[in-house]
């Protein structure tokens, strides 16, 4: 029993050393772990390599065997199967019909682990797999070696970069053609970029047209013609160029045998810049500048290096049927190698290696995957759209033969209108109302150039059998007025920002996105010639004098107002509130809309972003509007109720992503007539390091005119270190007298200044923020003060400062029960500050655990943020309301319209991005009296029985449901 006790051990001692992965790179001699058996012999050779300036040559006879030493056996149990793997390249010369066979053998000699890489390809090609991909029975979980057996015949290849075992296997890593099978990850949406080989085996439903009608074939001049127009440039940017000769130079790229040494390429996850090897924007870089040489300035040069760089890239593993380990992300590299691969399309129509560069376009194009339409549940559309829908439609008009390419345009039309359908659940593309999904979320940053390349195919397909039907551009149209919405001209709140905070705002092309689908046709239910609303739009965000603008003006066209009203947007839990030329972003989180995305090197303190931040953007930009990140205190977004936090421990507790959903449904938004609306928030803090998962409060802002009411109650947390906070407004300073501050009447505009008042209903406080902003505090210890702050870079955790002016509620540490109320006017006028009071313009009617109900007098509207079952007094109109549900209501005489809103998605599956689709919820409401619908409505039911009726309304999408009653 001893001597099996010793054995065992000595096992368990040996997997553990073997648990750290061995490199080999062979430039010196060939390893003495590895030996080839039969006559023939292992070495280094010079010839090709992928790391250094060696690999380890090959030459094999049928069947014979490159064996590796494991001086210790490697244990794959608990769970390394799911994560160990091998990495290595090979360098085949010429494409074969046959494979490798990669053995994994046990401490008995049986083949427990097994795989194929196929030679069907000439160059280098990765060869990453994990454990849990190979082929075997894998019945015994102890591998005492390994061993990769030839194919049946003479050959050599040359394997380099190889680690064994890989003790953290790549999640992406990519089937290709030579191991198809590779990665189950593949069939998932998410990872798109991982898909090629599996699209590649699509067949086009489309047949090839037996011969072009005179009017297909002109429809690919005006095509080729319009994409001259987009991407031909007057002249070649001479930065461009002396970049690509320059990585050039430096990569040494030269001819050997069949192949190319130099520099190696390989994928962002194992570049190694310092040894000077290339990535694909390398590529990007060298083709794209030596493409505008050779046709701006008549280079031959130029046009030689560029036909080489394609020989490389190819050989390198840049081809068709290849993965490179993993290509994930690989769209955003290689977008310009498409753009100057079409303006040099007479010279590869005509190159030696014209089939297999347009082939090695049209695959990592993705151009295969519209041979099928887009399936519904298809995730992850924005990247696509935005990184290669281009280089799909360039790919799509360089095949030869114009018969394909009428099929290939013919798939790629319909692909992109069935990709143009609201998506359910949380993964990519665009929603029902109008958000735009990536990373599971509501994400403006990867909207701007996603809308535009879709609208520049709209552009690009006008007039022709191409062209998209009125339903996929009504979904675009949807997406592209809420993102006019949500910017305050171009820029978007800080609440809704992702990882982000203080960065993204529309580009050029996206307000060209107007104008585009605008002349497409009219989508406003009318037969004008082109969308008037959406030109008036473009007018108003166009900076510059372009020919749709003319001719826009020409037209009669005025640039349109900026919007106005109350936007709901719950499914990232957010509304946006807007009149005259300012805006609000008001952002909560809920089960299904995380509050924050965090990364590692991105936004490390931005965990208060959906803590009921309300932000007031008054001018065109976030800067302009008084928000910086130079000083900006992380812990003090507007409207947010946070505790205090020092930066180190405001930090996100992880190394990695962070991306929290609450355990509260009850979150987000709801409006009334479009004009006016509410917010309201059952806000808890999550369990993990530097929380206080004890954390709730509840939240409320009814938003009428120019006027906000702020509620909480139930503040509640044990955190006796750290003060809890309710902030009014964090600004930019400036001494100059731009941004004095108001308190009481009395100016306050110096630096240092510092106010603490304890404020009760008798006499509220009021302050004038720099911006023109009111604010009317009924009660509680109110903090003011003007300050340089210094604070953190939210990627580098380095110093930053700035000057700020700041207002605040102090709840104190570990406050119990705490509550707030105060209103906001907004950039009040002069008549209006000489009118009255606003605090005379509402009435609390009901502030506690249960709900928030507000009554506004000028507009008459009531609205109430129920947390909790609530019953209500005979006095008034609703016996009962129900829990977590939002209602808007205004009664004239006998008519009564009513608003009520569920902003809970409810959505069963609750992972990071889910194809299951909100679920419908019914919502009963009981009314005094008796009613009914006015109109008809499948989403309203009314029951009406002795002086009472129940109204039951079908809630889904958190979209608010709008209908008027009549007392019968």
């Amino acid at each position: 029993m001893k001597r099996k006790f010793f054995i065992c051990s000595i096992i368990c001692l040996g997997a553990a050393l073997c648990g750290y992965a061995q490199t080999w790179n062979f430039e010196g001699k060939v390893p003495e772990d590895f030996t080839a058996s039969g006559k023939h012999s292992l070495s280094t050779s010079a010839l090709f390599y992928k790391e250094g300036a060696n690999s380890m040559e090959w030459q094999f006879g049928p069947e014979e065997v490159l064996t590796v030493n494991m001086k210790e056996p490697l244990s794959l149990s608990s769970g390394k199967e799911e994560n160990y793997g091998i990495a290595l390249w090979i360098y085949n010369e010429e494409p074969q019909t046959d494979s490798l066979r990669f053995e994994f053998l046990s401490p008995a000699g049986h083949v427990s682990y097994q795989f194929s890489f196929n030679l069907c390809a000439a160059g280098w090609r990765a060869c990453w797999i994990g454990f849990q991909h190979m082929h075997g029975d894998k019945a015994d979980k102890e591998i005492a070696g390994w061993r990769i057996v030839a194919p049946k015949r003479k050959g050599r290849v040359f394997i380099d970069r190889l680690t064994f075992p890989v003790t953290k296997m790549n999640l992406r890593t990519t089937p290709d053609q030579q191991m198809p099978y590779n990665n189950a990850l593949d069939f998932r949406d998410l990872w798109h970029w991982c898909r090629v080989w599996q699209w590649e085996q699509l067949a086009y439903d489309i047949p090839i047209p037996a011969k072009l009608t005179l009017e297909e074939k002109k429809e690919l001049d005006m095509m080729a013609g319009r994409l001259d127009a987009a991407l031909e440039l007057k002249k070649a940017p001479q930065k461009l160029v002396k970049k690509a000769y320059d990585v050039f130079d430096k990569a040494n790229i030269r001819r050997s045998l069949t192949g190319f040494v130099g520099a190696p390429v390989v994928a962002p996850d194992e570049l190694k810049r310092a040894k000077g090897e290339l990535s694909w924007n390398d590529l990007e870089t060298m083709l794209s500048g030596f493409a505008y040489d050779a046709l701006y300035n008549g280079s031959s040069e130029a046009e030689n290096k560029y036909f080489l760089v394609w020989d490389y890239a190819m050989d390198q593993g840049f081809a068709y049927g290849s993965g490179m380990g993993t290509n994930h992300h690989y769209g955003y590299q290689v977008r310009n190698i498409y753009t100057t691969a079409w303006l040099m399309r007479d010279k590869i129509w005509k190159a030696q290696k014209s089939d297999a560069i347009v082939a090695t376009l049209a695959f990592w194009a993705a151009l295969q995957e519209t041979r099928q339409p887009c399936p519904q549940g298809r995730d992850e559309l924005l990247d696509t759209w935005h990184t290669l829908l281009q280089p799909k439609v360039v790919s799509a008009m360089l095949l030869v033969d114009e018969r394909e390419r009428v099929r290939a345009l013919k798939g790629l039309s319909r692909w992109v209108a069935s990709s143009l359908r609201y998506t359910s659940g949380t993964i990519g593309g665009i929603k029902v109302d109008g958000t735009t999904f990536h990373h599971g979320g509501f994400y403006p940053a990867y909207t701007t150039g996603a809308l535009a390349a879709v609208a520049s195919f709209v552009a690009l397909t006008k007039d022709t059998q191409y062209e998209l039907a009125a339903e996929p551009r009504q979904v675009l149209k949807t997406a592209l007025l809420a993102m006019r919405n949500y910017c305050n001209k171009y820029e978007w709140g800080i609440g809704i920002s992702g990882r982000h905070p203080f960065g993204g705002s529309m580009r050029e092309e996206d307000i060209a996105s107007f104008a585009s689908l605008a002349l497409a046709g009219d989508l406003s239910g009318g037969k004008n010639e082109f969308d008037r609303s959406l030109a008036a739009d473009y007018l108003r965000l166009c900076r510059k004098d372009t020919p749709e603008a003319r001719y826009f003006r020409k037209q009669g066209i005025r640039p349109a107002k900026a919007p106005e009203g109350f936007f709901v947007y719950n499914y990232g839990a957010a509304g946006v509130f807007r009149r005259n030329d300012w805006m609000v972003t008001l952002k909560g989180y809920n089960t299904d809309v995380w509050g924050a995305e965090i990364y590692t090197k991105d936004n490390r303190y931005g965990r208060y972003q959906s803590y009921g931040s309300v932000q007031i953007m008054g001018g065109d930009s976030r800067r302009t509007s008084g928000y910086d990140e130079n000083g900006w205190d992380w812990n003090r977004l507007p409207g947010t109720t946070a505790i205090h936090l020092p930066f180190e421990m405001l930090d996100s507790p992880l190394k990695g992503t962070t991306m929290l959903k609450s355990k509260e449904h009850f979150s987000g938004a709801s409006s009334f007539e479009g004009k006016n609306g509410m917010f309201a928030t059952k806000l808890m803090e999550r369990e993990l390091k530097n929380f206080t998962p004890d954390f709730v409060a509840r939240k409320s802002v009814f938003c009428f005119d120019n006027r906000m009411v702020f509620l909480g109650s139930g503040i509640t947390n044990s955190n006796r270190d750290y003060s809890t906070e309710t902030t009014l407004f964090q600004s930019v300073w400036t001494d100059d007298g731009a941004h004095d501050l108001l308190v009481d009447g009395d100016v306050k505009n110096e630096l240092g200044f510092s106010g603490e008042f304890d404020v009760t209903g008798k006499h509220p406080l009021c302050l004038r923020d720099g911006y023109d902003n009111y604010y009317y505090i009924k009660e509680g210890n109110v903090k003011v003060y003007i300050a340089r702050q210094e604070s953190r870079h939210e990627k580098k955790r380095t110093l930053t400062e700035g000057e700020f002016a700041s207002a605040w509620i102090d709840h104190g540490c570990a406050p119990q029960k705490a509550s707030y109320e105060y209103l906001v006017w907004i950039q009040p006028s002069e008549e209006q500050l000489e009118a009255g009071t606003p605090l005379d313009s509402y009435e609390v009617l009901q502030c506690d655990d249960k709900a928030h109900i507000v009554r506004d007098i000028p507009t008459g509207i009531t609205a109430c943020a129920v947390f909790e079952d609530v019953k209500l007094g005979q006095n008034g109109l609703f016996s009962e309301l129900p829990a977590e549900t939002m209602v808007m209501y205004k009664q004239e005489e006998a008519s009564l319209r009513i608003s009520v809103c569920d902003p809970d998605l409810d959505i069963k599956e609750k992972s990071y991005t889910t194809k299951e689709s909100s679920r419908p919820k019914d919502k009963s409401l009981v009314l005094y009296g008796d009613w009914k619908l006015v109109g008809n409505s499948d989403k309203i039911t009314l029951a009406a029985s002795e002086g009472m009726t129940e109204l039951t309304v079908k809630c889904q999408d958190g979209q608010p449901v709008e209908f008027e009653l009549e007392r019968i």
